[in-house]
């Protein structure tokens, strides 16, 4: 209980001092002492405020997604990005925007787009993975699907001749923040308590999934069932946090393994531990993202990477050293 307590404060101090930072630094006596001038006010209720928020819930949110992931595939290798999700995703936003294939959706036709987009790419991976349980297949098939839908995300973009169009999509690519204001707060909030809703109710068949699929069956549970439950909900929530913010990657993929060093492998803890260590861990990196070279900003996809590539790679050498292969 007290490490969560610490988290909360942690999280808590980190947005107060996120959103003093920018190319504008508003300090915090001004804040706490109301000595804000017209302009400041504009940039820190109208601006920053609403981003950190986001920033703090897609943190959550992905980490979430990425301990359903893990556990589903028992593979601490999985999340959505890796298995195409979050790829399928910007393809069907980014046809949204380019193709108008979704028009018929009105508001809501690039939500639709990336959600059609991330069910394809799950439906794919199934498919081509099959019933075998080889993990190493899973990832492979995950990172071809991941490839295929980012390949035809460029082809899209490349296809269309209107500048504001293309600036839009390139957006999907590499993800951002910057855009974000509080009419996108809904939206997101939805999903991760959503994803909470789901991770709180279905904690105790997620912890029977980590004895495996068969033990899982003798003791009842439809694992087959299940598993499409967990999948759809994750697309669900992605798509939601792509159309919004692009893809962000390596957060699903780095925070579960960090949670897990903390309170261990039950989801009841290892849930709500990678919520706030994901929101920390990505207002870290959006505050990076936003002050390394202020008063240019750099694309949240790309510092995740630089964050969460090498973090990758230590994860694979530690695993396989382990395994003597």
């Amino acid at each position: 209980m007290g490490l969560f307590f610490l988290l909360i404060l942690i999280i808590s101090s980190l947005i107060l001092i996120s959103i003093t930072l920018g190319a504008v630094t508003i300090p915090l006596g001004h804040i706490f002492n109301k000595e804000l001038t017209k302009t400041q006010t504009l940039i820190l209720y109208d601006i920053r405020l609403p981003r950190v928020i986001v920033v703090a819930l897609a943190g959550a949110c992905l980490s979430m997604v990425g301990v359903f992931m893990q556990t589903i595939t028992k593979n601490h290798l999985a999340e959505p990005y890796i298995l195409g999700i979050a790829s399928g995703a910007s393809a069907g936003a980014v046809a949204a925007i380019i193709l108008g294939i979704f028009n018929f959706l009105g508001s809501w036709h690039v939500y639709g787009g990336a959600f059609m987009g991330s069910c394809i790419a799950v439906a794919m991976v199934i498919y081509f993975v099959g019933y075998s349980n080889n993990p190493i297949k899973l990832i492979l098939v995950g990172v071809g699907v991941s490839a295929f839908f980012s390949a035809l995300t460029t082809m899209i973009i490349y296809t269309s001749t209107n500048e504001a169009q293309i600036r839009s999509a390139m957006f999907w690519m590499v993800g951002s923040f910057s855009g974000i204001h509080w009419h996108d707060l809904p939206g997101i909030l939805g999903v991760t308590v959503f994803v909470a809703c789901v991770g709180i109710v279905f904690s105790k068949d997620l912890d029977i999934l980590l004895l495996g699929r068969r033990e899982a069956q003798f003791l009842g549970q439809s694992v087959s069932r299940f598993y499409i439950f967990i999948t759809v909900s994750a697309s669900l929530a992605v798509s939601v946090l792509v159309s919004k913010t692009g893809v962000i990657g390596f957060i699903g993929l780095i925070v579960p393994h960090m949670s897990r060093k903390l309170v261990g492998v039950k989801h009841g803890y290892l849930l709500p531990t990678s919520a706030l260590v994901g929101g920390i861990v990505l207002i870290i990196a959006d505050n990076m993202a936003r002050t390394l070279f202020r008063p240019e900003e750099l694309p949240i996809g790309i510092m995740t990477a630089l964050i969460g590539a090498p973090l990758f790679i230590h994860i694979i050498l530690k695993t396989y050293d382990k395994e003597g292969l």
